[in-house]
C-alpha cells in the first residue's frame, strides 16, 4: 500500500501540522508501510533528517509565506493508493482535485482537517473565496475526513457540512511521543546559563513568524508586565520574522531582562526546556489554533498548562485538572492564571501528574496511528 502524506510545512520548520505529518509518517514506516512525504521546498531544510520514509521537497511555482503552489503533485502522486492531505494547503488543492477526479476509486483521499483557513486583511478575503470554492469540493470527493476534535468541528467551517457527510467524518486527535517527551531531571548548566536560580520559569514554544500571528505572544508579554514580579522568567522558544517585534515589545514593557529568546531549538534540546519550566503557556487568540500539540508535549513532561478557551484547545486541557483556561486576548485574565500557579506550587505537581497520566492513556502516537491504520484499511 503506497501512502502519500501531503503537507504545506515539514520539519525542521516548527509547526504543528508538519510535526503531525512527520509523526504519522515515522510510525507508519516503522510498521513497514510504504510512505512518502510531499512538501514544498523552503529556503532552509535539513538534508540529514533521519527517516525511514521518503521526503520529496518540491520546488514551488509560487510561494507566499507557508502557501506554495506545487502542480508537480498531479503526476508525482499518480501511483499512490492513498493520498493523505493535511489541510489547509492551498497550493496542493487544485492538483489533488484533478487527480482524484481522474483516478476516482483507484485513489483513496484522506482529508485531514487541521484548522480553518483564516487570516487578516486581504488574506482573509482571499481565504473566504478559497474556502467557498474548494472546501465543498474536497468534502464531496474525500473518502474520509479526519477532525482532531468534535468540539472544533462544530465551531469550524466544516460544521455546516457535518450532518450531511457525518459518515465520512472521523475524530482522531493529534498525539505525542510519550517515550521522548517525558519527565527528566533539570539540567544544572541551563539554570546557570539563564540565571534561573530561585526563579519560576514559564515556557512558550512556537514559531514566531507572521504565519503564526495567532499564537498571542504579545498578550503573554503583557501578562508578564501585569504581574510586576521579579521572581519569574519567561522563555520563548522559537524563531521567525516576528521575533524582533516581540523583543521590542518586551523592551517597551520594561520586562526584557525577564524574557529569554532562545531562537530555533531542535527536539533533542526542546525536551530540556520542557523539563526546565514550572509550567507552560499557549495564549493563542483565534481558531487558527485548533489543537495545540505543544500542550501535549508539555503535559507529557508532567508540566501543567495554561491555554486559551478555544474550540479544540479546550478539549485537550481539562480545566482545573491538568491545566487552566483563559479568555482569548485577555492579558489580565492570563496574568491571574499565571499567578495561581506561582502562588500554588503544590498544584503545579498535581496538575503535572494528571497531565502525564492523560497523555499516556489517550494521546500516545502509537494509539493515534493505530486509529489511522484502521481508517486506511477500511
Amino acid at each position: 500500500m503506497k501512502i502519500a502524506q501531503v503537507v504545506s510545512t515539514f520539519p525542521p520548520y516548527q509547526g504543528g501540522m508538519g510535526n503531525v505529518a512527520y509523526q504519522i509518517s515515522d510510525k507508519l514506516s516503522n510498521l513497514k508501510y510504504d510512505v512518502s512525504v510531499f512538501t514544498p521546498r523552503r529556503n532552509f531544510f535539513d538534508h540529514s533528517l533521519v527517516s525511514y520514509f521518503k521526503i520529496h521537497r518540491l520546488m514551488p511555482i509560487l510561494r507566499h509565506g507557508n502557501a506554495a503552489i506545487i502542480y508537480q503533485l498531479l503526476w508525482r502522486l499518480w501511483k499512490f493508493k492513498i493520498v493523505h492531505l493535511h489541510y489547509p494547503f492551498i497550493g496542493a488543492c487544485f492538483p489533488i482535485v484533478v487527480l482524484k477526479t481522474l483516478k476516482r476509486k483507484n485513489l483513496r483521499l484522506i482529508f485531514h482537517y487541521h484548522m480553518d483557513l483564516v487570516g487578516q486583511g486581504w488574506k482573509n478575503i482571499f481565504f473566504k473565496c478559497f474556502n467557498a470554492l474548494f472546501l465543498p469540493i474536497f468534502i464531496r470527493i474525500s473518502d474520509k475526513i479526519i477532525v482532531t476534535s468534535k468540539d472544533y468541528l462544530f465551531q469550524s467551517l466544516l460544521s455546516k457540512y457535518q450532518e450531511r457527510f457525518k459518515d465520512k467524518i472521523v475524530e482522531i486527535p493529534n498525539g505525542v511521543d510519550v517515550d521522548f517527551f517525558k519527565p527528566s531531571p533539570i539540567r544544572q548548566n541551563m539554570i546557570e546559563r539563564y540565571k534561573l536560580k530561585n526563579k519560576k520559569v514559564i515556557l512558550f514554544v512556537g514559531a514566531l513568524d507572521h504565519s503564526h500571528y495567532f499564537k498571542g505572544v504579545n498578550y503573554l508579554l503583557k501578562a508578564i508586565q501585569n504581574l510586576e514580579r521579579k521572581d519569574i522568567k519567561l522563555i520563548l522558544v522559537g524563531d521567525g520574522d516576528l521575533k524582533q517585534v516581540y523583543i521590542d515589545l518586551a523592551q517597551s514593557y520594561g520586562i526584557y531582562d525577564q524574557v529569554i529568546f532562545t531562537g530555533y531549538v531542535m527536539d533533542e534540546e526542546l525536551i530540556k526546556y520542557y523539563n526546565l519550566c514550572d509550567f507552560f503557556v499557549l495564549p493563542s487568540i483565534d481558531k487558527s489554533e485548533a489543537f495545540g500539540m505543544v500542550l501535549l508535549e508539555a503535559m507529557s513532561c508532567a508540566k501543567p498548562v495554561i491555554a486559551t478557551d478555544l474550540a479544540g484547545v479546550r478539549q485537550v486541557v481539562e480545566k482545573k485538572v491538568d491545566g487552566r483556561l483563559v479568555r482569548p486576548k485577555d492579558a489580565k485574565h492570563l496574568s491571574e492564571q499565571i499567578k495561581y500557579f506561582l502562588d500554588n506550587p503544590i498544584e503545579i505537581k498535581k496538575y503535572g501528574h494528571n497531565g502525564r497520566k492523560k497523555v499516556l492513556e489517550k494521546y500516545s502516537w502509537d494509539i493515534i496511528v493505530n486509529k489511522i491504520i484502521e481508517l486506511y484499511n477500511n
